[in-house]
């Protein structure tokens, strides 16, 4: 196993003093984070007035139907694999279930406490979404908006013959010139996202997009790992060498989903260490 870089040991006093110094400046994001959502609630609106058609387990749907009664709704625009010849495969993408799985159940009852509906939308038949939700045992709400404008007019299907092509507000020149690799790819093609949206009765009003890693700010694990020493065990983070190769960023071929992956129906928690010599715990892995 290769050993990873840790952090430095130091004394109790010398981690308090760099932690105090790190404090200060956490203290100037939550500041700086509740200004800029404070900044994200004085965004205007817009109306919604093409007339979306969705599917699911209870037939065609509004988009107003899917607010469910309750004033506020957000969309996971969720991507689904798709054949090279554009026919719909039997899965979703393991990314966007990987985040789906995390705010699947109790995400849901704190979001409907404050009048919000959440809810997941792809461009897959809902035949398709069906076994695979069922397949996941998620509760969340997940419809198809099969044969509608909707996903492109989101800007998360990309396809240049149906709309112009954008994504997280950039155009593929624009894309191009930041050194982002999104539009690549035979279209169509589907991309990522969550868009918000408020009823003022029958009326619906866009409010809110953002695409890329602009999702991660609804929390989930990623924010947990950001606060541990090796972080998200990723490549690409700082320090260097952290790094343990069991992370693995979006679109990785590594990535499972969710029911592949530990199955903690039996997560009965911590056991008494055993006393052998030979014990193959995690610390006696790094030490070697």
């Amino acid at each position: 196993m290769t050993r990873i870089e840790l952090p430095r040991v130091v004394s109790r006093a010398e981690w308090l003093e760099a932690r105090k110094a790190l404090l200060t400046r956490e203290k100037e994001l939550t500041r700086a984070r509740d200004q800029l959502n404070a900044d994200r609630r004085r965004l205007p609106m817009v109306e919604v007035t093409e007339p979306y058609e969705f599917s699911g387990p209870h037939g065609k749907l509004r988009l107003l139907d899917l607010f469910e009664g309750r004033q506020q709704l957000m969309v996971y625009h969720f991507m689904w694999l798709f054949e090279d010849d554009g026919k719909p495969k039997d899965r979703g993408c393991p990314n966007c279930s990987g985040f789906a799985d995390q705010i699947s159940k109790g995400h849901l009852r704190h979001l409907h406490d404050v009048d919000t509906t959440f809810a997941l939308i792809s461009r897959a038949p809902w035949e398709k979404i069906a076994p695979f939700k069922a397949r996941m045992g998620w509760p969340v709400p997940w419809y198809s908006s099969e044969g509608s404008r909707f996903n492109h007019d989101y800007h998360v299907t990309l396809d240049e013959s149906v709309a112009p092509v954008e994504y997280n507000y950039r155009t593929p020149a624009e894309h191009e010139q930041a050194g982002s690799a999104y539009l690549h790819g035979k279209q169509p093609f589907d991309l990522h996202g969550l868009s918000c949206f408020l009823r003022d009765g029958e009326r619906v009003y866009h409010t809110y997009s953002t695409y890329g890693r602009g999702t991660e700010s609804t929390g989930g694990s990623y924010y947990f790992l950001d606060l541990t020493a090796l972080g998200r065990q990723e490549d690409w983070e700082e320090p260097k060498g952290r790094s343990t190769g069991r992370g693995a960023k979006a679109g990785d071929e590594g990535i499972r989903y969710p029911d592949e992956q530990e199955d903690l129906s039996d997560s009965s928690g911590a056991r008494p260490a055993s006393a052998a010599s030979g014990a193959d715990d995690c610390c006696s892995r790094l030490r070697r």
